[in-house]
């Protein structure tokens, strides 16, 4: 298992992501499985869940694209194409802006508007890979931490 955390509505939901390609969610009352999905290729590294539109949840991995699920739909709704391995994402607290980081050394920022994304921006300032992201509760800061014991606090003016 890479990631586990209660879904951001309803506590009793607890969804979690592996490297084996497979993505969970568990309901608590009820003690079993709800829903399972998994794809093909690739595997995931990340996972986070939207505020808005539907509460998807994001995953992202090596060997597949940034995909958004819905957790009433079996397949991914949508997807940002991105050739390399991402391990960390975070949703803005609005819900508007995702952030996420990779093992390219990178910080990318992505509008949501529904599910159209529009790159805004990158960010270079580790030279090891990008462990853990996370946005400040004003949404007016990215926080990386990488592999090469850096931490770096990006302004964002979004």
């Amino acid at each position: 298992m890479v990631s586990l955390f209660p879904d951001v509505k309803h506590k009793h939901l607890i969804h979690s992501c592996s490297v084996d390609k497979s993505v969970s969610t568990y309901d608590l009352k009820l003690e079993k499985r709800v829903n399972w999905r998994i794809i093909p290729n690739g595997s995931h590294h990340a996972m986070t869940q939207r505020t808005d539109n539907e509460f998807e949840l994001v995953t992202g991995g090596h060997g597949a694209p940034i995909f958004f699920w819905d957790c009433d739909v079996k397949d991914p709704v949508a997807n940002i194409p991105y050739p390399y391995k991402v391990l960390t994402l975070s949703v803005s607290p609005s819900g508007r802006v995702l952030a996420f980081g990779t093992e390219t050394n990178e910080v990318f920022v992505y509008a949501m508007n529904g599910l159209e994304f529009s790159f805004l921006g990158k960010g270079l300032g580790h030279s090891g890979a990008v462990q853990k992201i996370q946005w400040s509760p004003d949404e007016k800061q990215i926080v990386s931490v990488s592999a090469d014991s850096s931490i770096s606090v990006w302004n964002f003016y979004g």
